[in-house]
């Protein structure tokens, strides 16, 4: 009997290990952002938010760790992109934001030290905020998941 207990206990406290390596939203959001993702909304600084009918042609596609970006259905960049768990967003984008949001980042084409550019994924919605609101009008993005796509 010592020894079932003793296994269980082990199995139990490896069963830990792969939790402690990476942030597992940072994870979560690698998986999630996979697919072809439309544009609904944008907004920025003081303009009012501007929506986006369906079938507009402004896409975004991620594959793995490359990406695309459409502007009224052409293709206009393409390149690689990573996704880091960075909890700076508040101080990048000069707004007091809900806690636990925006907690993810994604860089394009291994560029981290232009404008951070922050991601959070919610249901089939995929919102990117970026600037500080207060110097430079910053900006948010939302985008609908599109039917088909992982």
């Amino acid at each position: 009997m010592k020894r079932l207990i003793s296994i269980i206990a082990f199995a139990s406290l490896v069963s830990l290990f792969p939790a402690c390596g990476k942030d597992n939203s940072t994870n979560n959001a690698e998986t999630r952002i996979i697919g072809s993702w439309e544009l609904r909304q944008s907004s920025g600084g003081m303009r009012a938010a501007t929506d986006y009918p369906a079938a507009n042609g402004n896409i975004l596609k991620f594959t793995g760790s490359n990406y695309e970006s459409f502007t009224d259905g052409q293709l206009v960049k393409r390149g690689t992109y990573s996704i880091v768990s960075d909890t700076t967003v508040e101080a990048s984008v000069c707004l007091v934001l809900p806690a636990g949001e925006f907690r993810n980042r994604i860089i394009y084409d291994n560029d981290d030290q232009s404008t951070k550019v922050f991601i959070q994924i919610t249901g089939n919605k995929l919102s990117i905020i970026s600037g500080c609101y207060a110097v430079d009008a910053g900006h948010r993005r939302d985008y609908e998941k599109q039917s088909g796509n992982n």
